[in-house]
């Protein structure tokens, strides 16, 4: 995904380059059709106001102080700095801020940072979880796979960028390149059947509590209905399992102090994944099924009076 950024930026560049040429032409050109000391100032002018304008920027980030690059390990002063500048980082933010957290003596730094995280962390769950609480809801009604699918990739994107939020305050550039390519990269690896053993497990108690009880709210007979409501309620399942790992995923590279293992990674934000989503579906699934309930009686009674002035 890196190298596939660096293209794309490469392209785009070159694109700008393209028409900066174009267009300075055809002004030059304009110009000296007028008069050639016009042409000439005219171009003289635009080349100093695009120099300016790019140069000033330039030379703005090269006199910027360097940020400590993210550790390979947990040792040397390469991970002592890191350790500095993510204590500057943290003291302003304001989660850290309202909860009245406050940073002590820098040789307890990584004890008072590990105890930040914690805070971070309980207020990236909130997040995640009113989020996938939505996802489930809105895929299991929507019952439209390509607005599903799009619905899922902005919901996605805009969770890792609150994620990011939450732990740096102010993500630069680089940092959410950082974690949307090792995300999205660790996402892309394939499933495992143990993680889908996790998922039946999970999910198959869930089920068997619905069609226990909560399908007594339907019309008897309505077995389309009945299959319709199982199937949705799978599907929005699957969704809030996606979202509720890549969440995860989002927070674990967030909190990593070192380089974080992909495998680990995957393999905990999986289990993490599949303990939450019980709940989840357990708390919204009645609400799926008021609006199934709802809907099925609704046709019902618009058949029964159809049926009835026919006759």
């Amino acid at each position: 995904m890196k190298k596939g950024l660096t293209f794309l930026s490469l392209a785009l560049f070159l694109l700008f380059l393209l028409v900066l040429f174009n267009e300075t032409g055809t002004l030059y050109r304009n110009a000296y059709s007028i008069h050639p000391y016009i042409g000439y100032t005219a171009l003289v002018l635009v080349i100093l106001l695009f120099g300016v304008l790019l140069g000033v920027p330039f030379s703005l980030f090269l006199s910027l102080k360097r940020k400590p690059q993210f550790p390979e390990s947990s040792e040397g002063e390469e991970y002592k700095r890191y350790l500095l500048h993510l204590k500057e980082r943290m003291i302003k933010n304001p989660a850290l801020l309202e909860s009245g957290f406050v940073f002590g003596e820098d040789e307890y730094i990584l004890e008072d940072i590990l105890r930040a995280r914690g805070i971070l962390r309980r207020e990236a769950d909130r997040k995640i979880r009113d989020g996938a609480s939505s996802v489930f809801l809105t895929t299991a009604i929507s019952q439209n796979g390509s607005l599903d699918g799009l619905f899922m990739m902005v919901t996605l994107t805009k969770m890792i960028y609150q994620v990011a939020r939450i732990y740096y305050q102010k993500p630069t550039a680089r940092e959410l390149v950082y974690l949307y390519s090792n995300v999205f990269g660790t996402v892309m690896l394939a499933r495992s059947i143990e993680d889908l053993d996790l998922l039946d497990e999970q999910l198959e108690p869930v089920l068997a509590g619905i069609l226990g009880g909560s399908l007594g709210s339907l019309l008897p007979g309505t077995v389309y209905v009945t299959n319709l409501l199982v199937n949705s309620i799978t599907e929005g399942s699957m969704n809030t399992f996606l979202y509720l790992r890549v969440g995860a995923m989002a927070k674990k590279y967030s909190e990593s102090l070192v380089k974080a293992d992909k495998k680990e990674v995957r393999r905990s934000a999986t289990l993490e994944a599949v303990s939450l989503m019980g709940s989840i579906v357990r708390e919204n699934s009645g609400k799926v099924v008021k609006a199934f309930a709802k809907a099925a009686k609704g046709s019902a009674r618009k058949i029964f009076r159809g049926n009835r002035e026919t006759e």
